[in-house]
């Protein structure tokens, strides 16, 4: 068995600066170019690079606002990875398939494998955002638009949370160590349970940069993983 890689790319800009955060939250809930000097999507291409440079392929999921330019196609395309959809405003199909919409016709001519929730059901994140979790409705939704949900939001609580089932994950174990469960939080843990079990890993760019937790913790985890002999995997 192994790792599924889920990378949420929320911050177009990041959030390392007071300038980073600014400018991420301009395009997010207004309006702001996408401009390369400025450092867009700078955080996802480091991450691209460092799965590329270390074999690991993964599902990276964007939003309209952190669509991904050129550069990252091409960094993907190179690492093998999937591009999905991350999902902001679910307050109805209208609003899902309006959403969707905008995205695959900006990105005609790229497959597209899936798509996420943003957001942990609890908090509303910006102003396009609905906060509210409903997966039920979410797999409905799946087959109406053609496009696969396969990774949920919750969190790994103990082993008995880990799917089998291979057309849903419910649960997924975080680099961000705020958001583990106290009792299903080591690293050690996982590695352990994806001997026999797959199980998502859900990172974001931006911490990944401005985090060094979770940058040396998800290093961590790829050293672990490959002395145990254990794959990143993409579910096809």
């Amino acid at each position: 068995m192994g790792l599924i890689l889920r990378v949420d790319v929320d911050k177009p800009y990041g959030r390392n600066t007071i300038l980073q955060k600014v400018t991420s939250k301009l395009r997010e809930d207004y309006w702001f170019p996408a401009i390369s000097c400025l450092g867009y999507l700078k955080p996802a291409e480091s991450l691209i690079e460092y799965c590329n440079l270390n074999g690991i392929q993964g599902v990276f999921y964007f939003r309209n606002c952190t669509l991904p330019d050129k550069k990252i196609l091409s960094l993907l395309k190179e690492g093998n990875h999937q591009i999905g959809f991350h999902a902001e405003n679910t307050r109805s199909l209208n609003a899902f398939n309006d959403e969707l919409e905008r995205f695959r016709t900006r990105l005609s001519g790229t497959e597209i494998s899936s798509f996420t929730k943003h957001g942990s059901g609890d908090i509303k994140l910006g102003k396009n955002h609905y906060a509210p979790y409903e997966p039920e409705l979410y797999k409905k939704w799946s087959v109406e638009s053609g496009l696969r949900y396969f990774l949920g939001n919750e969190i790994i609580g103990s082993p008995d949370d880990i799917s089998t089932d291979k057309d849903f994950y419910p649960t997924m174990f975080w680099i961000h160590n705020e958001y583990r469960m106290e009792t299903f939080n080591k690293l050690e843990d996982v590695i352990h349970y994806a001997k026999t079990l797959d199980i998502p890993i859900i990172i974001h760019p931006a911490n990944f940069i401005a985090n060094n937790f979770v940058n040396s913790e998800f290093k961590k985890l790829v050293s672990m993983a490959k002395d145990a002999s254990i794959s990143w995997k993409l579910i096809s």
